[in-house]
């Protein structure tokens, strides 16, 4: 009886420990697979959100939900924080970055639009000439091209959430063994209330061709 009973102490020890060594991978596991189906969500969010933005810019309205707008970029930046679903929610605008490019030029924006406030490029600077290539039927020929606007008939739009900062709920950071610095889940990022913490920095883009301006206008809206 008491072989069986040392027997049964030693049995118990072993299963507390054995519970011991699995339980902080099993719990880095459960909080990493809801960390990531965390993030995967607000990505899927933040992609539709500027969709939304890129599908609004094109309209040419001047107001947004009854609110007329300073500028069209500022309207633009309330139909991405609406799709947001408050991520983007008072201040947190200024995430939301309105480039607008020329059709010969995708690679810098004619002017670049954040927080309320439109920078224009310094070069080139408008209004801007260009020469493009015509097509009718099997010949083609060139014309000029004069932009006027930043957002003119013709130019490409894009809305975009280039850097939001997201904090892990919970970060997992290790040792690697001998020799080695070590592991982390993510990098060093500052979340939008200043607290600093592992975490990531998610992104998401739309583009756009501008359209036609509403029936009545020859000048599109201040962009």
């Amino acid at each position: 009886m008491k072989a069986i009973s040392r027997r049964k102490k030693k049995q118990s020890g072993s299963a507390m420990l054995e519970s011991a060594l699995c339980f902080l991978p099993m719990m880095a596991m459960f909080f990493g697979v809801i960390d990531v189906c965390y993030a995967l969500s607000i990505q899927s969010l933040f992609s539709q959100a500027v969709r939304a933005g890129a599908r609004w810019a094109i309209t040419y309205q001047t107001s947004y939900n009854g609110t007329a707008c300073a500028s069209q970029a500022t309207c633009i930046a309330s139909v991405v924080q609406e799709n947001a679903v408050g991520f983007l929610a008072g201040t947190k605008s200024n995430y939301v970055v309105v480039n607008y490019y020329i059709p010969n030029n995708l690679d810098t924006p004619i002017e670049t639009c954040s927080g309320g406030t439109c920078t224009p490029a310094t070069s080139p600077t408008l209004p801007y000439t260009y020469t493009a290539t015509t097509a009718s039927g099997n010949s083609t020929g060139t014309t000029s091209v004069t932009i006027r606007y930043a957002n003119q008939p013709g130019n490409i739009v894009e809305v975009s959430i280039p850097s939001f900062p997201l904090l892990w709920m919970v970060p997992i950071t290790g040792y690697g063994g001998f020799g080695s610095t070590g592991y982390t889940a993510g990098s060093q990022v500052t979340d939008t209330s200043g607290k600093k913490g592992l975490g990531l920095t998610l992104s998401a883009y739309a583009d756009d061709v501008l359209g036609g301006l509403t029936a009545g206008t020859s000048i599109p809206p201040n962009p």
